[in-house]
């Protein structure tokens, strides 16, 4: 399926978190190129994986551009994080290949004021928005209904975000997501209490499949005020309620904005009344949902990606794609606590068969700062099971076997996800 695209020459944009993509696309035979401006290969894990490295910011457009018609690099690459995928969007454009997107898209879906409003064109539901801008007035203030979620309006990660249930809070919260918010403009909106959801959508050639949907499960471990996920299953035991009230309407929304290939991801929460949508990210998620989806389903939507950046063909079809998944899964990612990280071990969850690292976000020696947001994360295991209750025992046996520990000997983990939130659930 892939043969043809051997000794073509992926320039892949990020090194943090990027090995995995390195490293498919290489299993592709495919030559790979990561830039970045990180320099630090405690951080730029990804470099070391790749084939060549090129230690440049990826804004520097012209820069990029002129480096790779000199290596006569075949394609732009993605995954993680909007400013990744604008920036590999515009030296694409300007490169002359193809790209699964186009700026206006990704301005569209990470605006978050811009966003919402797209959703109600299609009749998806959204939370309530008491204000979008960057200086709101004393009456909308005293006009709020608490609680309410405040969160700049072009940040993803959880960063900058922050629940608040009275007027004191409000103003530490607004002044937090300015801070964060590189257009200086946030949003508050209606906080709602629910089961997250993040909805994954496969397309090519303008046919729009659902792959996968997780429940997500926010841990309680919070020094600093977080909705950082502990938990990601899959398939969600809300799966029926969703295809019948919410998939077409999505699929409509994705036709709606030109999705032709590529993929996406819905974030959302399901409450008693309805379903509501908060977010959207038009790239790779950070839970790397398609090594799931290979499982279940054969199709690998960042191989297709990869494909279609090196080719404008995704080179696969739908007719495998299928949410109803024949086991259950769920990726778990291990969160540290502010300081450095000296012993990182999880070698024997890797013994057992059942379990994988999804993704490796921190090394010996990396710095963890307690700020609440995905920066916080260490390493993302991915637990297979045949039914909940053999999923259930194997979180169990993966969180005794995961250790990160500071210089002192000091355990920096947050603390044991409750399986019993999954019990409840279902």
């Amino acid at each position: 399926m892939y043969e043809s695209l051997k000794g073509k020459k992926l320039l892949i944009i990020g090194s943090a978190i990027e090995t995995e993509i390195v490293n498919t696309a290489k299993e592709m035979g495919i030559y790979t190129i990561v830039a970045d401006n990180i320099v630090d290969r405690k951080i730029a894990r990804a470099k070391d994986a790749a084939d060549e490295a090129w230690d440049i910011s990826f804004f520097e457009t012209d820069e990029i551009v002129k480096k790779c018609r000199e290596r006569n690099v075949n394609g732009v690459f993605a995954g993680y994080g909007e400013f990744r995928v604008i920036a590999a969007a515009r030296i694409a454009k300007t490169l002359g290949v193809p790209y699964y997107a186009t700026e206006e898209q990704i301005e569209l879906t990470r605006n978050k004021g811009l966003f919402k409003e797209e959703c109600e064109k299609y009749g998806i539901s959204v939370p309530k928005s008491y204000y979008v801008g960057g200086k709101i007035s004393e009456s909308i203030k005293e006009s709020i209904v608490y609680p309410v979620l405040v969160k700049p309006t072009d940040r993803s990660g959880r960063i900058g975000i922050s629940v608040c249930s009275s007027r004191v809070e409000l103003d530490k919260a607004i002044e937090l997501a300015l801070d964060k918010s590189e257009s200086k403009t946030y949003l508050v909106e209606q906080y709602i209490v629910g089961t997250e959801f993040s909805a994954v959508y496969t397309f090519v050639n303008g046919k729009i499949s659902l792959s996968c949907l997780n429940a997500k499960y926010i841990t309680d471990d919070q020094l600093v005020d977080n909705f950082l996920c502990a938990c990601a299953a899959a398939p969600a035991f809300f799966l029926d309620r969703y295809k019948e009230e919410i998939d077409d309407k999505l699929k409509d929304f994705l036709c709606g904005i030109g999705a032709e290939n590529g993929m996406a991801t819905f974030q959302g929460i399901v409450a008693d009344e309805q379903i509501y949508v908060f977010e959207m990210g038009f790239r790779v998620n950070g839970n790397n949902d398609w090594k799931v989806i290979e499982k279940c389903n054969g199709i690998n939507f960042v191989k297709m990606m990869i494909s279609h950046s090196l080719t404008g063909d995704m080179a696969d079809d739908l007719s495998k794609d299928n949410p109803y998944f024949n086991k259950y899964y769920c990726t778990m990612p291990f969160y540290a606590h502010g300081g450095v990280i000296s012993k990182l071990e999880f070698s024997k969850v890797l013994e057992y068969g059942w379990a994988e690292v999804s993704t490796l976000h921190a090394g010996v020696g990396t710095e963890i700062l307690e700020d609440g947001t995905a920066r916080q994360k260490v390493v993302s295991i991915l637990i297979e099971a045949d039914n909940y209750e053999q999923l259930l025992s194997r979180i169990e046996e993966v969180q005794k076997n995961i250790v990160v520990e500071s210089k002192d000997g000091s355990n920096l983990l947050f603390k044991k996800f409750d399986t019993n939130k999954l019990v409840r659930s279902i």
